[in-house]
């Protein structure tokens, strides 16, 4: 890449670890905001499920935009929508308020990353699995870190606090997204669709596409369950509220350090034999979540879990770029997280339900299983028929 290409890829970079840490201040509270505010365990799945929810028509009805030139202004968009989300989370008491902000986080979060994952991914064709590898990063360093900067915070001052602050942090990224030339437009412009294509829908024609979207469904099913429950289930297995937040960044870090690597292991030995073989390794620890016993044991399994998602993750995104025809590549990034947050987002709103009947050991295994399953599925169609556009992508 050129030095122009390289500073618009830094600049994406930096300004996702901001949205994503106000993304993700919530994770680590979830359990103080629901003693302070008299929230149930089943009431959870709500506020997470909104999240899912708008991303999902975020993906669905606006990540065609990315296509179109408008990829800058959508991460603008986006990063505004979330940093008010953040705020109204500082100022929320009620259960519709917090249901709300989630949403309107998601609405936010849906437009930016579809607009960024897009962007990164057309800077190089050889490079693209490492860019998405390291969008990957920023992304996971600003959702892991924000919620243990947000329980420092909490420590230090009150419930808002973390909220406040974080808020501040994403507008100050907001700033620094407006004032700085980043060239995130595609140079290849679609033809002008009818409006039942402007989802990407009638992609999921090609089976490669439809695969690619089950792919990434299977990869990110179980963020539905640690999105509703990680706080409650390491608190009631008595971990504290610093250990919550410290969990997250044993977490993270591993997957920051070496998604960038994971995704040039995509590049040098392709997106589905890389995908395979960590869903393979994937599917075992999931289930292992259920029966860890610990607090201790559930973060160890999540460092683990955490290095084979900094494969994985690369290799599914990369898996639609080459599926999906190279003008429409922020559709197929929209499709492949549409499919990804309608899962979570089902399956969020249901977890704490199953935790609270049958336990974790019955929930992770249950998911473990879909996973598995959709794998399958996602593997068999991505061999059958050809990419719609055998083209190579064209920067």
């Amino acid at each position: 890449m050129n030095a122009e290409q390289k500073t618009t890829l830094w600049i994406v970079l930096a300004v996702t670890v901001a949205m994503q840490a106000g993304n993700g201040t919530i994770f680590g509270l979830i359990a103080e905001i629901q003693d302070a505010h008299g929230i149930s365990t089943g009431q959870l799945g709500l506020i997470s499920s909104a999240l899912f929810a708008a991303s999902l028509v975020s993906a669905l009805g606006l990540a065609h935009f990315a296509d179109k030139g408008h990829a800058r202004r959508m991460m603008i968009i986006g990063l505004s929508i979330g940093t008010a989300s953040t705020a109204w989370f500082g100022f929320a008491t009620e259960l519709w308020q917090f249901v709300a902000a989630r949403a309107l986080c998601g609405l936010g979060v849906g437009l930016f990353l579809a607009a960024g994952r897009s962007s990164v991914a057309r800077l190089s064709a050889l490079r693209a699995g490492q860019n998405l590898g390291l969008m990957v990063a920023a992304e996971t360093t600003g959702f892991v870190f924000g919620p243990t900067i947000a329980v420092l915070l909490y420590k230090l001052g009150s419930l808002a606090t973390p909220f406040f602050v974080l808020a501040g942090v994403q507008g100050l990224a907001l700033v620094f997204l407006v004032t700085r030339k980043a060239d995130v437009e595609s140079k290849v412009r679609p033809a002008p669709l009818p409006l039942w294509k402007l989802s990407g829908l009638d992609l999921l024609s090609s089976p490669k596409v439809l695969g690619a979207a089950l792919l990434g469904l299977a990869l990110y099913l179980p963020v539905g369950v640690y999105e509703a429950l990680w706080s409650r289930y390491l608190t009631d297995l008595g971990a504290s509220t610093t250990f919550v937040g410290a969990s997250l960044t044993l977490y993270g870090v591993p997957l920051a350090l070496m998604a960038g690597f994971g995704g040039r292991l995509v590049d040098r030995h392709g997106a589905i034999p890389m995908a395979r073989r960590t869903l393979a390794i994937l599917v075992p620890i999931v289930a292992i979540y259920g029966v860890a016993g610990s607090y201790w044991a559930v973060a160890l399994v999540a460092m683990v879990e955490s290095v084979v998602q900094a494969v994985a993750n690369p290799s599914a995104q990369k898996a639609m770029v080459q599926a999906c025809p190279p003008e429409r590549i922020g559709n197929g990034q929209g499709l492949s997280s549409a499919f990804g947050l309608a899962g979570a987002g089902l399956l969020s709103s249901i977890a704490p339900a199953v935790y609270s009947s049958l336990g974790a050991g019955w929930l992770f295994a249950i998911v473990a299983t879909i996973c598995a399953a959709l794998g399958v599925g996602a593997f068999s169609l991505y061999r059958k028929g050809d990419p719609l556009a055998a083209a190579p992508l064209v920067i």
